[in-house]
């Protein structure tokens, strides 16, 4: 894959220039991309940002350099791309857990090893649940299990999705007070249900589902949004947050999303963040019409990939 080619020579060009200063332009030429891009691919691929990986190398070589030569912190510092000696020290003590000069007597330091990027094909299953979120927080949304007083957000969202044109479209939820605290209840013992708490009103606008990570890992995602903040970019955000996630900490290949084809509203923040409609089917809807018979609708099968959400980051 040329992603992983360019980007083994992106890291290639770090490590020849943790010495000096770093051109970030020079990097997103090698990589034929923006710098946004490069800092998502290198994170989803690493596992840390790319100023963490830079940081930790350069603090390996910091080590290196007072263990064989004689060379002056401030000087060191200077090297390094560090302004101060003293932010260098400080930096340098956080990493080894030990001062410059502790080292330089003693020996005593941490090692951080050069990235190499490779990519794998093996078999297996992901197991639901053996790799927990606790919360995850951006600047205007927390991700968080679901809580018993939660159950009065849940209730609008339950309300605004049964008064959706494509209510049908999905199973019934209750409404009334004892069914949505029940189903708050069991929201917040299960390992893939969200709750998604908008900042700014202190409240829950949004509920996301891991529904099932098949053989293949391939991971179905659902969500639902109280209609009233619909236009306001909390599911995206949230999506946003859980699809990084999903790719960096489940190892899922692909994340694929089902409902109706003409719900705009729904299908909106996934066309954002890149998905794309795969398959367009008829099928029935989940309740039946007030004569009894039953209708149909058009569904869709949406789908982003690991490699595209890699090397074309949503924004």
């Amino acid at each position: 894959m040329e992603w992983v080619s360019n980007l083994n020579k992106a890291i290639g060009y770090i490590e020849g220039h943790l010495r000096d200063k770093i051109d970030y332009n020079e990097i997103c030429k090698i990589c034929a991309c923006s710098l946004p891009k490069f800092q998502q691919m290198f994170s989803m691929s690493c596992g840390v940002p790319v100023s963490e990986y830079i940081r930790n190398r350069r603090m390996t070589i910091a080590a290196y350099e007072l263990i064989n030569t004689d060379v002056k912190i401030i000087d060191l510092a200077l090297m390094l791309d560090y302004d101060f000696p003293e932010s260098f020290t400080r930096a340098y003590q956080v990493f080894h857990g030990v001062p410059p000069s502790t080292t330089r007597k003693t020996k005593a330091h941490e090692e951080y090893f050069r990235a190499s990027i490779q990519i794998l094909t093996y078999g297996g299953k992901f197991k639901m649940g053996t790799k927990k979120i606790m919360n995850i927080e951006t600047e205007r949304i927390t991700i968080r299990k679901f809580k018993a007083d939660d159950w009065k957000a849940l209730q609008e969202i339950a309300i605004s999705k049964e008064n959706s044109p494509f209510a049908a479209c999905d199973h019934a939820w209750p409404t009334d007070d004892d069914g949505i605290k029940g189903a708050c209840d069991y929201f917040a013992n299960e390992q893939s249900i969200w709750a998604v708490e908008a900042k700014d009103i202190q409240k829950v606008v949004c509920f996301v589902n891991f529904n099932y990570m098949d053989n293949e890992q391939s991971l179905d995602i659902g969500h639902i949004t109280n209609s009233e903040y619909l236009n306001c970019g909390y599911d995206y955000e949230a999506l946003k947050a859980l699809y990084n996630y999903a790719f960096l900490e489940l190892g899922a290949e692909q994340i694929i999303a089902f409902w109706a084809l003409h719900d705009s509203d729904k299908l909106a923040p996934l066309l954002k963040l890149g998905m794309k409609i795969t398959e367009t089917s008829m099928g029935d809807k989940f309740r039946p019409e007030s004569d009894g018979t039953t209708e149909q609708f058009e569904g869709c099968k949406l789908v982003v990939t690991r490699e595209e959400w890699i090397t074309n980051p949503a924004v």
